[in-house]
């Protein structure tokens, strides 16, 4: 009868070496993800602004509103900013942007898209202001590394949310979907791809479809 107790500790570090490879891949993996997350994130921040609004109403529809800071995107360099509808629904008295080196600047509200829930401000720019790459629209595949972007906690560094792009042709076609868990301050910010392009703004859902699909954020391209 042929002994097969000596093939077991081959066996056995045969299997240990490939666990160990198999572990040592996936680190590898997380790294680069994670590499490449921070460099998108340093690519977009210089047109991420933080705005402040002051006064206004405190409930709107008997909903009491939320404080804080939230977030806007430069879009021209002469000081043309997109924000979110959702956070100017107190019809604040004053807008504040608190560009990416520290100075701030008083903004008018220009115009309002409601269909797309956006809004565009104004300020005036002592300089050119930076403004981020766009993604190509038709490049844009389900399933594809996003970051939602936002300035609402820390003026000079963006906090973020990675997800996928869950869905395309949301809203008749003028927005995308993604799985990413967004903060409603963060409303008004870029959602990039891992190389800090833009496809579209953070706005939030419609109120009458949160309770449907809750969690999931609507982005315009």
């Amino acid at each position: 009868m042929t002994n097969t107790n000596r093939f077991m500790p081959a066996i056995t570090a045969a299997l240990l070496l490939q666990a160990v490879a198999a572990f040592t891949a996936e680190e590898s993996i997380d790294a680069q993800l994670q590499s490449a997350v921070i460099q998108a994130v340093d690519r977009v921040a210089p047109s991420v602004v933080q705005i402040e609004t002051v006064g206004g109403l405190e409930r709107v529809e008997g909903q009491l509103l939320g404080a804080g800071p939230t977030t806007g995107l430069i879009v021209d360099p002469t000081g043309y900013i997109v924000s979110s509808t959702f956070n100017f629904a107190s019809k604040p008295a004053s807008i504040l942007v608190r560009l990416p080196d520290g100075s701030r600047k008083p903004a008018k509200l220009v115009a309002t898209d409601h269909a797309r829930m956006l809004v565009l401000l104004k300020i005036e720019a002592d300089k050119p202001l930076p403004v981020g790459e766009h993604f190509p629209r038709s490049q844009m595949r389900v399933g594809q590394w996003v970051v939602a972007v936002g300035k609402s906690f820390d003026g000079e560094r963006p906090n973020l949310a990675l997800g996928i792009l869950s869905a395309l042709d949301r809203v008749w076609g003028k927005a995308v979907q993604t799985d990413a868990a967004v903060s409603p301050n963060n409303y008004g910010g870029p959602l990039i791809d891992l190389e800090g392009r833009i496809l579209g703004i953070l706005a939030p859902l419609s109120p009458k479809a949160a309770g449907q699909i809750g969690g999931m954020e609507w982005y315009d391209s």
